[in-house]
């Protein structure tokens, strides 16, 4: 498809270049709104390379011609330049044209305004007393304020093209994934089913996605069916592997899209500040339980079309809590879904994307399976029970498929990170309360400040941020950076280990 978009343009270009009958001009910036350097596309040296007689003119020489025949984008890089400090000269340019001083008047009362924060009586109207929370949001909220402020205070949002992209691919996922183990839990579980039956199964789920969801295939383009009907193997083998791995453990889905809140099967997560309260709902993908004792040990299960990975820095800066919260949320309600007394057990990241292996032509069937494995690996936090983590697995000759943990062959030991006690899951629910009463708090206080988080390898929450162009961040006028330092997991539990018991309203 690029190649064909790229003919397109080429041509277009070819077009443009053709129809002139005396000459035509060809420019390009020397920097963007932001002040960065521009280079010449490809195009602009392929062109010159063809005229390398072509007259060449300085920016000087045009005496601002150039600025008049684009005075709007002009207007723009004013407006980003003139709160950095720069933009002066564009803007009294601009200024002398009799259209653009009203807006030109308006950059300078803008760029005078600082971010300050929400009042009392803004907070309320915004988000209310109560204020309805879910983890995507509150992660949204701990990576930037202002972000926050845009997406969910002011509600705006970002132009979307209409495409079958990643957030639409990952819905359909997790439908399938839904829809055929629900039929087969109906049956038993997948353990007292066949692949023919899996196999069948899941065409029969995809059929019913495009049929509820994109409105059938019949009005579809031949090539639309063709690269739907493709996805089939993506969500196979990602089911197999599930299918897989439930057959090989005592662990298996009670629930599909447990919803917390209303509606709900059970009541979302509250919690009250000051008269102020901030109310957690969601879903959960799946919900694994074993039962033994008397006692419902539960695991819950998140399906990622991404690459996300259970990440504790994230978790001690506010970040990634959904499955956590949740999971201690069943610990104290799940009794009166399921009857029975619930015991956290764990939280799985499992993920869902399409799988490219590379050389896997070439490989035998025992290298495939151990290459898919290893992408598909679950990421997460389990409790350090021999007897619960061998009822996750049943593994042969300290060889385990699923589970982020190893295990010693000779001695049967169990070891990793993804492991904790039960004393260190009780002290992180009380850290993940505290953290809850933060947000709270500091939504009380009107927080819109642009403070978005920074980490080492280019990770920032201002990397594909949609408000960029709003936020215009700049360190010079009081924005700041904040800085997340890798937490070990020894450090994360030790810092856990020193927190101060919670005060308690």
């Amino acid at each position: 498809m690029a190649e064909v978009r790229l003919s397109r343009e080429m041509a277009t270009v070819y077009d443009v270049c053709a129809a002139p009958t005396q000459g035509f001009f060809l420019s390009w910036p020397r920097g963007g709104a932001d002040g960065e350097d521009f280079r010449p596309s490809f195009l602009a040296e392929r062109i010159l390379r063809i005229f390398p007689s072509a007259l060449f003119r300085k920016e000087e020489e045009l005496k601002g011609r150039h600025r008049l025949a684009s005075p709007i984008p002009a207007l723009d890089a004013a407006a980003v330049r003139i709160g950095r400090g720069g933009g002066e000269t564009l803007l009294s340019f601009l200024e002398q044209s009799e259209e653009f001083l009203a807006p030109a008047a308006r950059i300078r009362r803008a760029a005078a305004l600082r971010r300050g924060a929400l009042s009392p009586s803004a907070v309320e109207t915004l988000y209310g007393r109560k204020v309805r929370m879910s983890a995507s949001r509150m992660d949204a909220f701990q990576s930037c304020h202002f972000f926050y402020f845009m997406r969910y205070g002011l509600r705006a949002k970002p132009r979307k093209q209409a495409r079958f992209d990643a957030p639409e691919m990952g819905a359909f996922i997790h439908y399938v994934l839904e829809k055929t183990l629900s039929k087969a839990a109906k049956l038993g579980g997948v353990a007292r089913v066949n692949g023919d039956w899996l196999r069948a199964a899941c065409r029969e789920s995809m059929l019913q996605y495009a049929q509820e969801e994109l409105g059938g295939l019949e009005n579809k383009t031949k090539r639309f069916r063709y690269l739907f009907r493709r996805l089939f193997q993506t969500v196979f083998l990602i089911l197999e592997n599930v299918a897989e791995e439930l057959r090989v453990s005592d662990f298996q889905p009670i629930s599909f899209e447990l919803g917390f809140g209303d509606p709900g099967d059970l009541p979302p997560v509250e919690l009250e500040v000051n008269g102020f309260t901030l109310s957690v709902s969601g879903f959960v993908d799946r919900v694994d339980g074993w039962e033994k004792d008397q006692k419902l040990y539960l695991r819950v299960v998140d399906y990622k079309t991404g690459r996300k990975k259970f990440d504790l820095t994230e978790i001690w800066n506010g970040m990634g809590m959904q499955l956590l919260l949740y999971l201690f949320a069943l610990g104290q309600e799940g009794k009166l879904l399921y009857g029975k007394e619930v015991v956290p057990a764990g939280v799985l990241y499992l993920p869902a994307r399409r799988v490219v292996l590379q050389g896997s032509r070439k490989m035998t069937k025992e290298e495939y399976r151990r290459k898919t494995d290893a992408e598909l690996l679950r990421r997460g936090l389990l409790l350090n029970s021999p007897e619960v983590l061998s009822a996750m697995e049943h593994w042969e000759e300290g060889t385990v498929r699923f589970l982020p943990v190893k295990v010693n062959a000779k001695t049967g030991a169990v070891t990793g990170d993804a492991l904790a006690t039960a004393a260190q899951f009780e002290k992180l629910s009380h850290h993940l309360n505290r953290l809850l009463r933060q947000i709270a708090g500091e939504l009380q206080t009107g927080n819109v400040n642009a403070d978005p988080w920074h980490r080492g390898n280019g990770q920032s929450a201002c990397l594909f941020c949609p408000f960029a162009g709003a936020c215009q961040f700049d360190e010079s006028c009081g924005d700041k950076k904040r800085y997340l330092p890798s937490v070990t997991n020894a450090e994360f539990w030790a810092r856990l280990e020193e927190a101060r018991p919670e005060k308690q309203d």
